[in-house]
């Protein structure tokens, strides 16, 4: 029986990612630097920390991290965005269906809470949630389970009383080291052999998860 659904922030819940990509591609490329194939893979839904070990492997890309992370994360850019412009398709159907059946929900993101509350903050709908916990709330970064098993302990419900929704290689990963139910909703990321492995659920967008839901708990 699922009794709490975890959410990633980023690409899941809001169409961010083709933006960030973007930005990434545009400042590299400014600077002379050319990203592996692979870069968007490796570092979607992982935390500075992570991307910090990664850059080592690409020349002049680490001292190039704190301007790109002053654009990315840019409140004043994300706050004035149109009402509903960032959302998901199923966003809101699915937070009101959560709301109305008594799941418990939580947010996790490896960004910080202010950017996150900054992204909530445009949708029209309020959506109902009983916690967030981001990267700087926690030592280990998705790949490591920790930020899913703070959240299910926040809410008291056991890890196998998850869903875990994820856009992201590194946040599957994650749900699975947790031993949580795990749902991955194509954004901007292809599987890899080992991503596919792993794969419990999958679905095209956020509000078919409630005939999934539907599904798993009969």
């Amino acid at each position: 029986m699922i009794k709490c659904v975890l959410f990633d922030c980023d690409g899941l819940m809001f169409e961010t990612e083709l933006v960030t990509q973007q930005m990434w591609r545009d400042m590299t490329l400014s600077h002379g630097i050319h990203l592996p194939e692979d870069f968007f893979l490796k570092i979607t839904g992982a935390s500075t920390k992570v991307i910090d070990q990664y850059f080592e492997q690409i020349p002049g890309l680490k001292e190039l991290l704190p301007q790109i992370l002053a654009r990315r994360f840019d409140l004043s850019v994300w706050g004035n965005v149109a009402m509903d412009a960032m959302n998901k398709k199923g966003l809101i159907e699915l937070f009101q269906f959560l709301e109305q059946n008594a799941y418990l929900v939580g947010i996790c993101s490896s960004s910080n809470r202010q950017y996150v509350e900054t992204l909530i903050s445009r949708v029209s709908y309020p959506l109902h949630y009983e916690t967030i916990v981001c990267g700087d709330m926690v030592k280990n970064a998705k790949p490591d389970p920790e930020i899913f098993l703070t959240a299910a302990d926040i809410l008291n419900v056991k890890p196998n009383e998850c869903l875990v929704l994820e856009d992201s290689k590194q946040g599957i990963l994650a749900a699975h080291h947790a031993g949580m139910h795990h749902c991955f909703i194509q954004d901007t990321i292809s599987p890899d052999a080992e991503f596919q492995s792993i794969i419990e659920y999958q679905v095209d967008n956020l509000n078919e998860v409630i005939t999934l839901l539907r599904k798993i708990n009969g």
